[in-house]
């Protein structure tokens, strides 16, 4: 247990230079009215990544696990057609998107000022 837990934990954590441990400085003071909604399950790399995101832009999100034999898998699937995980819904902007380099993309230039002023980019 503690072997797992120091490869799957601990360490990509200290290979990615402690992301999601730190304030974006560039974030948006308020959150948003409605959490983020992030579909995904423990082990998946590019859903810890997302994470990572949210964290740093403190953004308040439930988590959805869809993990293997999960009842939410079914709702992910009637709601985007695919298992793909991560997946990110937005009800404040109405957004969903299921590939993490653009869910990175969509949460920094939502939610962050440095990307407020350069021009939006279509998902």
């Amino acid at each position: 247990m503690l072997e797992s837990t120091l490869v799957t934990g601990w360490v990509p954590t200290l290979l990615r230079a402690g992301r999601g441990m730190t304030f974006w400085e560039n974030s948006t003071k308020e959150p948003p009215p409605r959490k983020l909604e992030l579909f995904s399950f423990e082990n998946n790399p590019y859903a810890r990544i997302v994470r990572e995101a949210l964290c740093e832009l403190e953004l308040p999100y439930i988590l959805q696990s869809v993990g293997e034999g999960s009842g939410r898998t079914k709702q992910l699937l009637d709601m985007c057609g695919s298992k793909q995980v991560p997946y990110l819904v937005d009800p404040n902007t109405g957004t969903q998107i299921g590939d993490y380099k653009k869910i990175i993309l969509y949460l920094f230039q939502t939610y962050s000022f440095a990307y407020h002023m350069s021009a939006k980019v279509t998902y």
